[in-house]
This record gives structure tokens, C-alpha cells and sequence, in this order.
């Protein structure tokens, strides 16, 4: 957790608010001429999972705390492959406070413990299809679960999202509350396979295609990282034309298959190392004309 001193160091105290069923925005109000606030989008941690980096994740949530920042979970928190009915299990890779017979229970009871000091900065958590395949076979929300427990806790708000969805990050005039400016951003938890050569890029021309309005369009799933600008010419009403430009994320991960004595699924089916991380959009004011900017940055294991 953050440092009273690092406390004493936040610019802003975000705010939270859900627009719609699809969108949530996250508010920002300057309190100084300066200041830069990252804004974690992450996914795939697959919390549970034996090969999980719980050091990196804690590390970046640390990094947020510090600059009272915002966390966006993009799906696949949870690994949960390793119930009874599970195909896809194996007893051996459970780790030892999930032998047990209520293994789901067993999975919300460890996420919350180690998300509670957290929580009041997760603005929203998607479902990725880990989630949704659990709520399939089993009928059991485990997102919702840990997602209740964790406000019930803390008096957090987090805002529980679909599998693809809306945030926008707002900066607020602290003056007159006015919202000055509003960076979209679109987020999926993404699908397919990535594909060994192309890692998914060309997905972007296609949702350059269908997602106009998104400053950004972010995810996950496929455990590869990469971003790529596409630069569009617009044109007002007036007529006057001019550029800007759409960033596209792909969001890595934070579970580490290739690690470990060389055996599994992973090496018998010949998948390469995955990078590990998130990206963080640092949203910054700037003193010299008000101007309101950001960048997407990658944070990685190394």
C-alpha cells in the first residue's frame, strides 16, 4: 500500500460513474498547475493460476495506489480450469489453499484478500471468457461474487462490466466542474487465437472499421502485446479537416506457461513465451495552456 507521504502527493481524487449498461466514465480533477495519473488497463492475470506473477500484479496496483490512479480489469482474473467437472484440469497444478471441496468459494476467498487493500481504486472489471465459461457449467457469477464481497468490504464501487464495453476518462475543470475533455476508450476482451505470425494486429482495421468514436480500442486474450496508431483525416461542420489519431493495445498477461521444467499443454503444443504485463495510459495536464494529453506506455516483468 501507498506511504502517508505518497498520499500526500495525489493531485486528484477520481470519480466513478456508470452512464449506461455499456459505459462507465472515471473523472479526473486537477488540484495543481502539473500532475500525471496512470490509468492501469489489465488483463489475463489469471490470478489463481500456478504460473501466475502475483509480484508483477501487486506491483502495478501498487503503482496506481501511490499516484491514486485507476485500475481497469479487461477479463480472465480467474484461471479456474481446475474444478471436479473441469476437462481441462489438473490436481497438480492447484495451488495448496485451493485443495478444497468448495474450489470455486476457495477461488473469490483468495482474490478478495489480496484485492481488498485495492479496491477503492478498481474503477471497472470486465468478464473475460474464464468467467463466462464457469457461469456456463456451473451457475456460479464468480466475478460478480468477488466483485460484491470486495464493495460489501470496503465500501468500493466497483463497476462490474460485460465482455466488451465503454470508459471514458475525463478531465474536469475543478473551477466550474465542466468536463473540458473526454478520452474513449473501447475495450473487448478479445477473441480467437491471435494467429503465431500475425498476434492479432489485423484485427485492428476491422475495429477501426465498426468503432469510429474510440480513442482507443484495447484486448486482451491472446497473451500478446503490441500497439499500433492509425492516423484518420476528420472533418467538421464547418468543413475544416483535421487529423487525429486512434491507439490500438493488446494487452499481455500475467501468467507465465512457458516457465516451469518444460512440460504441458504449453510446451507439447509448441507456444512460444508470452510477454508479461499491462499498459498504462498516463493521462497528464499540462501548465502551459491547460492542454490535457495522454500516452499508453507498456509495464512489463522486465
Amino acid at each position: 500500500m501507498a506511504t502517508k507521504a505518497a498520499k500526500k502527493r495525489r493531485p486528484t481524487e477520481p470519480t466513478v460513474e456508470r452512464l449506461s449498461d455499456k459505459c462507465i466514465s472515471v473523472s479526473f480533477t486537477p488540484m495543481g498547475a502539473e500532475w500525471t495519473v496512470p490509468v492501469l488497463l489489465a488483463s489475463d492475470q489469471h490470478f489463481d493460476s500456478a504460473h501466475a506473477d502475483r509480484k508483477l500484479i501487486k506491483k502495478h496496483l501498487d503503482e496506481v495506489v501511490a499516484a491514486n490512479g485507476r485500475a481497469l480489469f479487461f477479463g480472465d482474473w480467474f484461471d479456474s480450469m481446475q474444478g471436479a467437472s473441469d476437462r481441462r484440469g489438473s490436481k497438480s497444478a492447484l495451488l495448496p489453499q485451493y485443495k478444497r471441496s468448495d474450489y470455486l468459494n476457495a477461488l473469490v476467498e483468495d482474490s478478495v484478500a489480496f484485492l481488498e487493500p485495492y479496491a477503492p481504486y478498481i474503477a471497472g472489471w470486465a468478464e473475460g471468457n474464464h468467467e463466462t465459461s464457469i457461469l456456463r457449467h456451473t451457475e456460479f457469477d464468480l466475478l460478480g461474487a468477488t466483485i460484491n464481497e470486495l464493495n460489501l468490504r470496503t465500501g468500493s464501487e466497483i463497476q462490474r462490466m460485460g465482455y466488451s464495453g465503454w470508459v471514458f476518462l475525463r478531465y474536469i475543470q475543478h473551477s466550474n466542474s465542466y468536463i473540458s475533455d473526454t478520452k474513449k476508450i473501447y475495450f473487448t476482451h478479445g477473441s480467437g487465437g491471435g494467429g503465431p505470425v500475425t498476434k492479432g494486429v489485423i484485427a485492428t482495421n476491422r475495429r477501426a472499421t465498426f468503432l469510429p468514436d474510440a480513442d482507443i480500442i484495447c484486448s486482451g486474450h491472446i497473451h500478446e502485446a503490441w500497439s499500433m496508431e492509425m492516423r484518420r483525416e476528420r472533418i467538421n461542420s464547418n468543413g475544416v479537416t483535421y487529423a487525429e489519431t486512434q491507439h490500438h493495445l493488446q494487452l499481455p498477461t500475467y501468467k507465465d506457461e512457458f516457465a516451469g521444467d518444460g512440460s504441458g499443454w504449453w510446451h507439447e503444443t509448441g507456444k512460444a513465451p508470452r510477454p508479461m504485463g499491462g499498459w498504462f495510459v498516463d493521462m497528464t495536464r499540462h501548465k502551459v495552456n491547460n492542454v490535457w494529453t495522454y500516452k499508453a506506455t507498456p509495464r512489463r516483468a522486465e
